[in-house]
């Protein structure tokens, strides 16, 4: 990278416009008693979803000039949405979890529930809590993985037939992600700061298996988040210790470990050509954004830390180099916009 690139990436952000978009609450709750859990965007950026506290679902429809008022699913599981995954095959459906014992598939344009199935285990135990669900990336697989650290696959084509059941994992998982490349390969963060990448064999006329390829051991604490690029070039790890570690994807090769804040890291985001990452971090620091080529800090997110009882979180948008992120302690949903030639946002681009 050429010093001039470098510090023109320092730059970029400086006049970009935070707007805040106004947000009602629930009857029950004030502006400031639910917090934002998540922040998710569809493929297309047509569609913002947050969850809260209060255990509901806001799906927001985003035009180029304006963020319009929200549906809101009340109640959307028995406790609050702690992950959300989009179909990468439509641009408004996506699946739910919420720390009970259901998978739910919402339609984005209306907020219906258009269906629900309860995860079971092989001995009809009760399942536990689940807490991350995740389509693979040509939205032939879904995935959920459980407080037990039991990972269920299912077949979308086949009415979300249940296909497989990785149970032999004993480490807590923080998160999971699948590889660019249909629903071949996947990547754990484990709470021993392990990241074990495994092949899923799912094919027509073979027997369905998990094979662990290879283990990255990079961190002396958890991994406690962990993103792969839009463009697949890199993955991006976040630790407890407050290092973010980037791999090449395809060597699996560690090339860049930035270790600027002494924080745990909640939240990490790549934009949509790589070039950046941002960081969110579980207490007292501002969320952060970083060039993933020299690994400098090019730009501090103003009033981004975490809240009372959630963490500060962020999501770049795939069609531009703009992002939403949750705002006064978590209370409020910002989105960064860029400016107009004047240096000031039009008065339609003020969220609505």
């Amino acid at each position: 990278m050429s010093a001039n690139n470098s510090r023109n990436n320092k730059t970029f952000f400086n006049n970009f416009m935070p707007v805040v978009v106004t947000d009602k609450p629930l009857p029950g709750y004030t502006s400031s008693s639910s917090e934002i859990i998540l922040i998710t965007i569809n493929a297309t950026g047509t569609k913002l979803i947050t969850t809260r506290t209060d255990r509901s679902i806001r799906i927001w429809r985003c035009f180029p000039e304006r963020i319009t008022d929200p549906h809101v699913i009340e109640d959307a599981h028995s406790k609050a949405v702690e992950s959300i995954s989009w179909d990468p095959n439509t641009e408004h459906s996506f699946a739910s979890v919420g720390r009970d014992e259901y998978v739910k598939i919402w339609n984005g344009h209306t907020g219906a529930l258009e269906r629900q199935f309860k995860v079971v285990r092989d001995d009809k135990e009760e399942v536990a809590a689940l807490k991350i669900v995740k389509y693979s990336s040509d939205g032939l697989v879904l995935i959920t993985v459980d407080r037990d650290s039991e990972i269920t696959f299912y077949s979308v084509e086949n009415n979300f037939k249940q296909i497989y059941r990785l149970k032999d994992i004993t480490e807590p998982i923080y998160d999971f992600q699948w590889f660019h490349n249909d629903h071949s390969f996947f990547i754990l963060a484990f709470h021993n700061g392990n990241l074990p990448i495994y092949e899923f064999i799912y094919d027509e006329g073979k027997e369905t298996e998990t094979k662990l390829k290879t283990e990255l051991t990079a961190h002396r604490s958890s991994a406690t988040a962990v993103v792969i690029d839009p463009r697949g070039t890199y993955c991006a790890v976040g630790s407890g210790e407050g290092v973010v570690s980037l791999w090449n994807t395809k060597s699996m090769l560690h090339f860049k470990t930035i270790s600027e804040v002494d924080e745990s890291i909640a939240c990490i985001d790549a934009s949509r050509d790589g070039t950046y990452i941002a960081v969110s971090y579980d207490k007292g620091e501002n969320i952060v954004i970083y060039d993933t080529v020299s690994g400098d800090r090019v730009y501090e997110v103003a009033n981004s830390l975490s809240g009372q009882l959630t963490f500060a979180c962020i999501a770049w948008f795939p069609s531009k180099t703009s992002f939403a992120y949750s705002s006064d302690e978590g209370t409020t949903l910002t989105v960064m916009r860029k400016p107009e030639r004047n240096g000031r946002p039009r008065d339609r681009d003020r969220a609505q």
